[in-house]
């Protein structure tokens, strides 16, 4: 008995774990998968991943378009793939309207009973008007577009369009409604309205589509699916996965915005012109030059110079004293002593000058080479006694001569 008690606190954790992990599991607000559905990262039954790589496989240029179009700079004739966005049109913009504002709208927009904003921004329908073909299929209102309830009966071609999609089977069909699905001319149609419409704008056509099922890797290869996906991406065109509106968004780095500002040539030619600096400058022409010869040698004259300039300007008894002044303040910094401790130290290396000329006369030569001798063996003798192991008693007394 005891030994089922002591099991009894990890036969609950179990089930404790086992109960939260099934409660996860049914709770339909935890999402399942890494990537939201009707993205082509996401490779279930309700993402993208087929038709992206099913366009990829056919040579297409395809590349997913993670910012929005007025910062994306998409080529005049491309193909926007943008299934079941799960944004508003405008929630990524603050126009801060007051009463005296007015808003922004399309010449061709019109006043109806609609709510909300127009479904395109106004950078995605310039770049319509320049050539551009925007795919949207929606099963929710989305700005001014709407979708109607569910209906019965099967969607039918109901214009000669697209050769080789003349059938098409979602699980649900969902009539086009509001004002700019009005302007479009019905492709495919149910009973209660259009499901397929085709809107031309200046040089490009606005596509809707109100069964985005149609495009999901589970749904992809029934009916003539894969024929409307390779119709919409046309030939020769570049094709873009909206991803933005499923929450991947990413920015334009430097060198992508300085190329797009005409900079491109340009850090070409600075790359060209630091590779040849480069080679000029490891390729030597002619004799080699001795920069460090010519230090020494400049060097030498200068100290050369310095010395005619003070044995001309100076009497030698005063450059004796000038330097007999400089070995005792070597020797205050390095002892660190003074008054008599510091005279006692200098002795010891430097003793007193025995020559001193009469009063207005200079040194003989004979006796300035002698006693510069003394200081200048005293600066080693100083220069000796810093080094460790050096004994003081050695550098005591003058050197016999």
């Amino acid at each position: 008995m005891s030994r089922w008690a002591g099991r009894l606190p990890w036969v609950a954790a179990v089930l404790f774990l086992a109960a939260a992990l099934a409660w996860l599991w049914r709770d339909a607000k935890v999402r399942h998968e890494a990537f939201r559905e009707y993205s082509i990262y996401n490779s279930s039954e309700k993402g993208l991943s087929i038709a992206y790589r099913y366009l990829e496989s056919k040579g297409r240029s395809v590349a997913p378009l993670a910012r929005p179009v007025a910062r994306a700079f998409l080529p005049a004739d491309g193909v926007l793939l943008r299934i079941r966005p799960e944004a508003d049109p405008f929630k990524f913009f603050d126009f801060d309207m007051d009463s005296k504002t007015v808003p922004m709208r399309p010449i061709h927009a019109v006043d109806g009973q609609e709510e909300g904003s127009y479904a395109f921004t106004p950078e995605e329908e310039e770049w319509v008007r320049n050539g551009g073909r925007f795919v949207l299929a929606i099963d929710h209102r989305y700005g001014s577009l709407d979708v109607g309830k569910p209906g019965n009966g099967a969607a039918r071609k109901v214009f000669p369009l697209w050769p080789g999609v003349a059938r098409l089977d979602p699980p649900t069909l969902r009539p086009l409604k509001g004002t700019t699905a009005r302007e479009g001319l019905s492709l495919f149609a149910s009973p209660d309205g259009p499901v397929l419409s085709r809107v031309r704008r200046g040089k490009g056509e606005i596509v809707l589509c109100s069964v985005p099922e149609v495009f999901q890797n589970g749904l992809l290869g029934k009916a003539d699916h894969l024929a409307l996906l390779e119709q919409l991406a046309g030939t020769g065109r570049a094709v873009f996965f909206d991803e933005y509106v499923h929450g991947i968004q990413t920015g334009a780095g430097a060198l992508e915005i300085l190329r797009r500002w005409g900079f491109g040539p340009f850090l070409a030619m600075i790359v060209l012109i630091g590779l040849v600096s480069f080679w000029r400058r490891r390729v030597r022409v002619g004799p080699e030059e001795d920069d460090a010869r010519e230090t020494r040698v400049e060097a030498v004259d200068f100290v050369d110079s310095l010395a005619l300039l003070y044995r001309r300007m100076m009497p030698r008894r005063h450059a004796l004293t000038l330097y007999a002044k400089a070995f005792e303040k070597a020797v205050a910094v390095q002892t660190g002593l003074r008054d008599a401790a510091l005279k006692a130290r200098i002795e010891e290396f430097l003793p007193p000058r025995r020559t001193r000329p009469a009063k207005g006369k200079d040194l003989p030569v004979q006796d300035f080479d002698r006693e510069l001798e003394l200081i200048n063996d005293a600066f080693r003798r100083l220069n000796d006694a810093k080094r460790p192991g050096s004994r003081r008693s050695a550098a005591a007394g003058p050197r016999p001569a």
